[in-house]
């Protein structure tokens, strides 16, 4: 289990060298603080989350390997599981378990975030932007993971527009597989950000005391704000890529009724010239033309004849269109 602990002093973010421990933590630091844990196993996570007392269910979510997207908030505490950045790989995006208590802040990772590695260098360089209250740090954290989200949009978007180019410009270069598996992705997006949506607006209405002042509420309503912005345009995403495959069926409809119209017309041309041949191929006594020499050639020619003159009325009727 690796722990990296930050102090929030007069408007900058400070990352403590030492390594933590709660008894060097309660030796009279000042400050709000941020505790951010990865690779924590379940016994070593218990372990360090007991001296802070939580609610029963609050600890049990915490080290729940399933875990779902919600909001627990009690009157001392609060904890989200928020679901991170969009995978296109994976239907399963990891979690960051946010606990807000008191001055502290808690979060564990449950998967691979370097976003929020990113998030930490911006915000502890020489020059970063100042940082007065853990709501804000909050909003930082979630506020990053909606930027990865939106780049997200952006590259689904794109390759919506290049399929769909695609398809006008040459449709049999495109498969079933590619639309079903760009569906799969914005179906995943979409559920990513119905979930996020969730979890703020929970975060919204908890009434805990970290998060009663309007000033940092407003923090939480413009993340309310972005997420709903957000969900909108994966919806719109939806519509557009629905649009797509209903494209898609038209030109595979089109394709195909081509080629039956075609095998229509090979049948019409060769209906009558199996009846010419199946009339003269009687084995029956008084068959015109048996002893005509050229009659073979006169026949030939008449179906010739028959067959240009069906693939005439065809074309004058538009069939090959």
């Amino acid at each position: 289990m690796v722990i990296n602990w930050y102090i929030l002093l007069s408007g900058r973010l400070q990352k403590q060298r030492q390594s933590f421990t709660w008894s060097i933590f309660d030796q009279g630091h000042t400050g709000e603080t941020w505790i951010d844990i990865e690779g924590a196993g379940p016994d070593e996570l218990r372990q360090f989350l007991e001296p802070l007392d939580l609610h029963p269910l609050q600890l049990l979510h915490c080290l729940d390997s399933d875990i779902d997207p919600g909001v627990l908030s009690f009157t001392k505490s609060l904890l989200m599981e928020y679901p991170a950045a969009f995978d296109r790989e994976s239907a399963d995006p990891a979690y960051l378990s946010i606990l807000l208590q008191a001055s502290n802040l808690i979060t564990v990772r449950h998967g691979p975030m370097p976003a929020l590695d990113d998030l930490i260098q911006s915000l502890t360089v020489e020059n970063a932007p100042p940082l007065h209250h853990l709501p804000q740090l909050i909003y930082q954290i979630l506020d990053q993971f909606a930027d990865l989200n939106v780049d997200a949009q952006i590259q689904v978007r794109d390759q919506i527009q290049h399929l769909a180019k695609t398809l006008a410009e040459s449709p049999d270069t495109i498969e079933a597989n590619d639309l079903t598996l760009l569906r799969w992705q914005v179906g995943n997006l979409i559920s990513l950000m119905e979930n996020q949506l969730y979890c703020v607006s929970r975060l919204a209405a908890a009434d805990i005391e970290g998060l009663k002042e309007p000033h940092r509420k407003a923090y939480i309503q413009d993340l309310l704000s972005e997420a709903e912005i957000a969900q909108r345009g994966a919806y719109r995403l939806e519509t557009r890529l629905n649009d797509l495959y209903r494209d898609y069926q038209m030109v595979g409809s089109d394709r195909v009724e081509k080629r039956l119209r075609l095998l229509t017309i090979v049948s019409a041309i060769t209906l009558p010239l199996g009846l010419v041949a199946g009339l003269l191929g009687m084995n029956v006594g008084g068959m015109p033309g048996t002893n005509i020499p050229r009659a073979f050639y006169i026949v030939v020619a008449l179906m010739v004849v028959i067959v240009l003159v069906q693939y005439w009325y065809f074309k004058w009727k538009g069939w090959f269109d």
